[in-house]
């Protein structure tokens, strides 16, 4: 049985990168405990130094929209948010099937 959830994937830009990845993972532990929490893969633009990726993974959009809301008033992410110049990307996608290297 295949379990579908939700990727959330934020595209980001930021003036301080060392500040905002610092940020990050302050967010990053305090996410942990939002109810729905699956992973949150922090990515780091390799051709454009100012841009910042987060794969967050939710057991459901239930969980996404409310940890979206959560966050506005979180203020373990007010670092992160302030951090953040522009948003190029923030959508909520519903996993389908999955493979995987076995090897």
């Amino acid at each position: 049985m295949t379990t579908n959830t939700i990727l959330e994937i934020a595209v980001c830009t930021v003036t301080d990168k060392p500040a905002a990845e610092e940020a990050r993972r302050a967010a990053m532990a305090a996410v942990k405990t939002y109810p729905g929490f699956v992973s949150w893969r922090p990515l780091n633009s390799m051709d454009q130094r100012d841009m910042i990726a987060d794969l967050v993974e939710w057991a459901d959009k239930q969980s996404a929209d409310a940890a979206a809301a959560k966050v506005q008033a979180d203020p373990a992410f007010a670092p992160y948010m302030a951090a953040i110049t522009g948003v190029t990307l923030m959508q909520h996608f519903e996993t389908q099937d999955t493979i995987r290297d076995n090897g």
